[in-house]
């Protein structure tokens, strides 16, 4: 599926993923478990694939699906349920623009490996809970999490053979990417359902604030140190920085 088919099957689906965004925030409650949930749904649909449990055009739309109901679903908990539907219109086309055009790479990546006989349909030697998300692969190099920083979904592709990690080029590797598009925006797109909520509270200053550790991205320590800024002026967590969907920082507002 090209990126201007993704759009037009967005576009007509659009109710659909609204409706299922709020089921979703309804029963998840809040971001964390949200993002743990779609974390598992994550190695579900790479299992589905490789095990041959769907087409896989069926297999593209579901990860289509989740990484728009995912999105919507963490805004409307930002919000805390604060005119929820109208923030998630708001949100929708920062969601669209955001996510689409690198899923619509990362599917056509994955139809190669599949296509090549990288990625062998029906192979039954890896065992999903042998794996955290992490990327690490038994044998491969040990990558500590930090390592993972400083590289977005769609550079993942191309750096994978270089940091022996064979990210999407191995199920459990797929399954990371996978989780890179329906489970980890969960967080900034939470963010910003935060920051509408706190815009909508009459705030009028915000600060980003980093975890100040070793993980921590130049980009994110010189947020922090800007302070409070008027509200608007700095971007959510995963924007402007290295870190991108690893990020960590959290938004104050007063």
């Amino acid at each position: 599926m090209d990126l201007l088919s993704m759009v037009g099957m967005a576009t007509k689906r659009r109710a659909d993923y609204f409706e299922q965004a709020r089921t979703l925030a309804n029963k998840y409650k809040t971001q964390p478990i949200l993002e743990e949930r779609m974390k598992a749904e994550s190695k579900g649909l790479t299992k589905g694939l490789r095990d041959k449990l769907m087409r896989w055009d069926e297999y593209e739309r579901t990860m289509l699906d989740k990484t728009l109901t995912s999105a919507l679903a963490a805004v409307a908990l930002g919000t805390k349920n604060d005119k929820s539907n109208e923030k998630m219109e708001k949100a929708w086309p920062i969601i669209v623009g955001d996510m689409l055009p690198p899923l619509a790479k990362f599917l056509a990546e994955t139809k190669e490996y599949i296509d090549n006989g990288t990625l062998r349909l029906g192979d039954q030697t890896v065992d999903f809970a042998d794996y955290d998300l992490d990327g690490a692969i038994p044998g491969a190099i040990n990558l500590d999490v930090d390592e993972l920083e400083g590289i977005n979904p769609e550079e993942e592709g191309i750096t994978e053979a270089k940091q022996g990690r064979a990210i999407g080029q191995t199920w459990a590797g797929l399954a990371n990417r996978v989780s890179r598009y329906i489970a980890n925006p969960v967080y900034a797109f939470f963010c910003l359902g935060e920051y509408m909520f706190a815009q909508d509270q009459g705030n009028k200053e915000m600060r980003r604030v980093a975890r100040m550790d070793k993980r921590t991205c130049k980009d994110c320590k010189n947020y922090d140190l800007q302070g409070w800024q008027p509200i608007g002026s700095l971007p959510m967590p995963g924007k402007g920085c290295t870190c991108y969907d690893h990020c960590r920082c959290f938004i104050e507002y007063r």
